[in-house]
């Protein structure tokens, strides 16, 4: 009888998340050629495997800040946009040449002081601020290419712009996210498209194959049996490590 896959139930049970991760992420590539060969389990694995995926993506979406660091990027650089923008109209209106801008800076200097406080409000408001303070500079056209306000206004414009989409994909992946489920949900999950594939396997494993097909449950079995003993026995070894640390530790706290 050929030896059929065993042991995994309590190592995935034992290990971490990271270590689990990687268990599938190796368990999926190693198994992909054979599983290929037998249409009995194809549709177990590509569900097994779309799972380890999403597990995968997510783990590694959490493990890097990248997204977190470009959306507070942008965001540093409308602010410094909105207080440049603000800065030249005070300075213009300190400073009028003549009364055509002393007049037409007035309403300039209107809008810059209402909508002053707007680098300090959340990520949202400060988005809804500085597109109503745009509109209202932009109603003042000749305002803004008398003082040579113009790039400085659409340059802050197309800053909010990159901002609210990214927010707003940001957003959305976190919707997606919150609907896939988190880390550990995701683990389990993976965890049971795991098991019901090598049931099937050591099911078929029992009953009459040809030569092709049995050589390829009999791979699989050997890969992944192979890949259960190596994570046992990277864990107990590990297990014993932080054991024998918490062990001298404590006797030192003894002594």
């Amino acid at each position: 009888m050929s030896t059929k896959i065993d042991g995994y139930k309590s190592l995935l049970a034992r290990i971490t998340v990271a270590q689990n991760v990687q268990f599938h992420r190796d368990a999926a590539r190693q198994i992909d050629a054979p599983a290929s060969q037998v249409n009995g389990i194809f549709p177990a694995f590509e569900t097994y495997r779309s799972d380890a995926d999403a597990l995968d993506a997510e783990f590694d979406r959490k493990s890097k800040s990248i997204e977190t660091d470009e959306l507070a990027l942008k965001d540093d650089r409308r602010d410094a946009t909105t207080v440049q923008l603000i800065s030249r109209i005070d300075y213009h209106a300190r400073f009028p040449q003549n009364d055509t801008e002393k007049e037409t800076v007035r309403i300039l200097q209107f809008i810059a002081d209402a909508y002053r406080d707007a680098p300090r409000k959340n990520y949202q408001a400060e988005t809804s601020y500085l597109r109503n303070m745009i509109a209202e500079l932009r109603k003042n056209e000749a305002g803004l290419e008398l003082f040579d306000l113009t790039t400085l206004t659409n340059r802050l414009d197309r800053e909010n712009t990159e901002f609210e989409t990214l927010h707003a994909s940001r957003a959305n992946a976190k919707e997606a996210r919150r609907e896939s489920g988190t880390l550990g949900t995701l683990s389990d999950k993976v965890n049971e498209s795991f098991g019901v594939l090598c049931q099937i396997v050591n099911g078929m494993l029992l009953m009459q194959q040809d030569d092709v097909t049995k050589s390829a449950l009999e791979q699989i079995a050997s890969l992944l049996n192979a890949q259960i003993h190596q994570y046992d026995v990277n864990y107990r070894h590990h297990a014993g490590v932080v054991a024998g640390k918490k062990k001298a530790n404590e006797k030192n706290i003894e002594e």
